[in-house]
């Protein structure tokens, strides 16, 4: 069996910390990502608790603030040259449209600029030991329409359209991370979508009850071995661990490349 190096953000609860106790007790080596020191902290003792091992170790950022973003990936890259795999998990839902200290829509920088960053920076590293990244998306992206002039809400603003729009362009992000496409160095990615799961988020937009987080923790375990460590796919979208359709807007090169260019605006300052 491989062992990985994995670093899951948003881990200190909810899918994150159930995937981090799954891999945790298959042997693999657990990052802990979370915005607070309390919140790691809680996390960790429950990996213990839960499985017997400790994580590896842990990093620290508010996806709200890039900077903080920019930084956890190069201490990542630093603190753990082996790291060979990203599961980039952490998400909100917002029922009303906020912006962080730098101006963006809250959905659209913590559920999609903030892994776009944060991969970007650490993708030497991932690039060297041939890991991967695996982009946690939904099925609810099918719902979702690419329309650069609301990309953020700005004409008009859901909590559901919000979260449905980043999803997508986790997406679009995945498919060109994966291929190459314009100025992006490849790296094998994929994205899955967990499944109706019982996390706060899930509570806060549906208000339903889902399955225990056990069950999304396990189908991360599954995706991972199963399109990574097993057949080594790429620029795939997982649904029950298994491969499907996903949405044409996804497909549509002219829609990623408009992305990928915005997106790249929104990031120079970072030079990643």
């Amino acid at each position: 069996m491989n062992t990985f190096t994995i670093c899951i953000t948003g881990s200190t609860d909810g899918i994150g910390l159930a995937a981090a106790k799954r891999f945790a007790a298959e042997g693999h080596r657990v990052i802990v990502h979370g915005r607070d020191d309390f919140r790691i902290s809680d996390a960790c003792a429950a990996i213990v608790q839960s499985t017997g091992v400790e994580a590896v170790g842990f990093v620290e950022a508010d996806f709200t603030d890039l900077d903080a973003v920019c930084s956890m990936g190069r201490e990542l890259a630093e603190r753990f040259p082996g790291l060979d795999l990203l599961i980039n998990n952490a998400a909100v839902y917002m029922p009303m449209r906020t912006l962080v200290p730098e101006g963006y829509e809250t959905t659209f920088c913590v559920n999609y600029l903030a892994p776009v960053l944060l991969t970007s920076v650490v993708k030497p590293v991932l690039i060297a030991n041939g890991g991967s990244v695996l982009n946690v998306s939904s099925m609810d992206h099918h719902s979702a329409v690419f329309d650069s002039g609301n990309m953020q809400g700005e004409r008009s603003y859901s909590g559901y359209e919000a979260y449905a729009r980043s999803k997508l362009f986790n997406i679009m992000f995945t498919i060109d991370s994966a291929s190459g496409d314009g100025p992006v160095r490849p790296i094998r990615s994929n994205s899955f979508d967990p499944g109706v799961i019982a996390t706060k988020l899930l509570h806060a937009g549906w208000a339903l009850a889902g399955d225990d987080v056990s069950v999304g923790g396990d189908d991360v375990f599954e995706t991972v071995m199963v399109a990574i460590a097993k057949h080594n796919h790429n620029g795939e979208y997982f649904e029950n661990a298994r491969a499907a359709i996903c949405s044409s807007v996804v497909r549509d090169p002219v829609a990623r490349q408009e992305l990928r260019e915005l997106t790249g605006e929104m990031l120079s300052r970072f030079e990643v």
